[in-house]
């Protein structure tokens, strides 16, 4: 089963997403993304990314130098694919019916050529289990691809059906 989460930033995918780690435990394996902000002005100052062997990373931010640009981030394509990418690809022969978490399939994420070819094969792969979030547009040919595949539930995150998720998810990926 593949369960697609989308909708518009700051809605709660990633809420979303950390509720139903922690309801599966060492059933889920894989990554997501959470902001980085500054304690004293609370301002927003880059993201991180968390793994479920818990590892993480601050991987775009205000601060970095870097051509691959979102907004006024630079995004370190080396840090995210040595702490979420290539450990995830490591792992593939190893998943048997545990769940791959990936939040998410966006902007920041797609600079890498890896992460794009580990989404690909995730997707295709009808063995294996995945929940992920999209962006509510799509930013990328990717993007577009996981929006439309075939036989994945797709769930628009709201105000409404936020708390509510993620048990619905666990029976989903569960059946």
């Amino acid at each position: 089963m593949k369960v697609i989460l989308t909708g518009p930033p700051g809605i709660g995918k990633t809420s979303v997403v950390r509720s139903v780690v922690r309801m599966l435990g060492d059933r889920a394996v894989g990554f997501w993304t959470e902001e980085v902000r500054d304690r004293q002005s609370g301002r927003r100052k880059g993201f991180r990314v968390v793994t479920t062997w818990e590892d993480s990373a601050l991987f775009a931010s205000k601060t970095f130098t870097s051509k691959k640009l979102v907004g006024s981030y630079g995004v370190n394509v080396e840090i995210f694919e040595r702490v979420a990418v290539q450990p995830l690809w490591d792992e593939l022969e190893r998943i048997g019916d545990r769940i791959v978490v990936i939040d998410e399939i966006g902007k920041m994420e797609l600079f890498s050529r890896s992460f794009r070819e580990l989404v690909r094969a995730l997707v295709q792969d009808p063995s294996l289990s995945l929940l992920a979030t999209i962006p509510i547009r799509d930013v990328h040919p990717v993007v577009r691809e996981v929006r439309r595949l075939k036989g994945a539930v797709l769930v628009e995150v709201s105000r409404e059906n936020r708390d509510s998720l993620p048990s619905d998810i666990l029976t989903l990926l569960k059946n």
